[in-house]
């Protein structure tokens, strides 16, 4: 988590000397880094109890198989499917192959 928060911290810097040159970050974008910092310790203060209770539980595996109901594994498998298919899609836009550039060409 340390290391998380570090590489976040020099992501800020990093961004901030870069885009100095095309007139720094926009407002609007500052306050939403701030809210991102928020919640992401609100979510940091959310995991360190549970970290400290598995830190005092103990290391046995047990097997467990949740029920999953058949439509939300439905639903996953299209989402996740449609996500490879934006990735395809970028590769393809990236290697410039023909009918793959951004915004697609228009017939």
């Amino acid at each position: 988590m340390l290391t998380e928060i570090a590489i976040t911290l020099s992501g800020f810097v990093v961004e901030d000397r870069i885009r100095k040159r095309l007139g720094g970050v926009y407002a609007g974008e500052r306050a939403l880094h701030g809210i991102m910092a928020i919640v992401y310790g609100a979510m940091l203060a959310q995991l360190i109890p549970v970290l400290v209770y598995w830190e005092s539980a103990s290391t046995g595996l047990a097997p467990w198989i949740p029920e999953v109901p058949a439509g939300l594994c439905w639903n996953l498998l299209a989402m996740a499917l449609g996500v490879f298919l934006s990735g395809v899609r970028d590769v393809c836009a990236v290697a410039e192959l023909p009918s793959s550039r951004f915004p697609w060409n228009r017939l």
